[in-house]
């Protein structure tokens, strides 16, 4: 008997190596094929997190949407004029044996235009809705509108490049993020950043800059 439970442990022990093994050639292979994608664009990468976002950006929704916050993978810098940053951001949400990971694909651009104040839930986003989203006032093509109606249709516009992806779109002042449940694939990653810049193109023709 003995013996058994000894096999059965080196087993579990050598299938957890292993398991953290694989795990970390992963990260380090995502994270090769992040930095290739932010020198094509002329941007940079960090592994880590040198801005702060987790509470940079407290003021939007999914920053709020649970505790012990996490950025990391951050590919930043000027794309075609605007300041982007795209990385991976992770949650938790509930607590003890209830508590559960949440992990988003982030874009946010800070501008120099009016944005004015909006959030946008995305209909088809997989993952729980948080409380401050879960009230929708009305609706934009695939959106949820749960503030800044008299923005909505400007932003469905503008963003409509994301409609089927699904990603979630908030605007505070002169800054917008965009978030899908999930990590951005790095292949898609320069794709769905121009899609971005392109809607804040479409804004500023709009809006006009400050």
């Amino acid at each position: 008997m003995q013996l058994i439970f000894l096999v059965i442990l080196i087993g579990a022990l050598a299938a957890g190596v292993i398991v953290l093994a694989l795990l970390g050639w992963a990260q380090r292979r995502r994270r090769l094929k992040l930095t290739r994608v932010a020198h094509a664009m002329g941007l940079k990468f960090s592994a880590d997190d040198p801005f702060d976002l987790t509470n940079r950006y407290r003021g939007f929704v999914l920053p709020s949407a649970g505790h012990s916050p996490r950025a990391d993978n951050v590919i930043y810098g000027r794309h075609r004029g605007w300041s982007v940053r795209a990385f991976d951001y992770y949650f938790e949400a509930g607590h003890g044996p209830h508590r559960l990971g949440r992990r988003y694909g982030v874009i946010v651009a800070d501008t120099d235009v009016d944005l004015r104040r909006a959030l946008m839930w995305h209909g088809a986003d997989p993952g729980p809705v948080p409380i401050a989203a879960a009230t929708p006032g009305g609706e934009a093509g695939p959106w949820h509108v749960v503030h800044g109606g008299a923005s909505a249709a400007a932003l469905a516009e503008a963003f409509g490049g994301f409609a089927d992806e699904p990603v979630n779109v908030q605007t505070d002042r002169r800054s917008v993020m965009l978030c899908a449940a999930g990590r951005w694939k790095p292949d898609d990653l320069s794709r769905r950043i121009d899609a971005a810049v392109g809607g804040l193109e479409n804004l500023k023709a709009r809006w006009g800059g400050a």
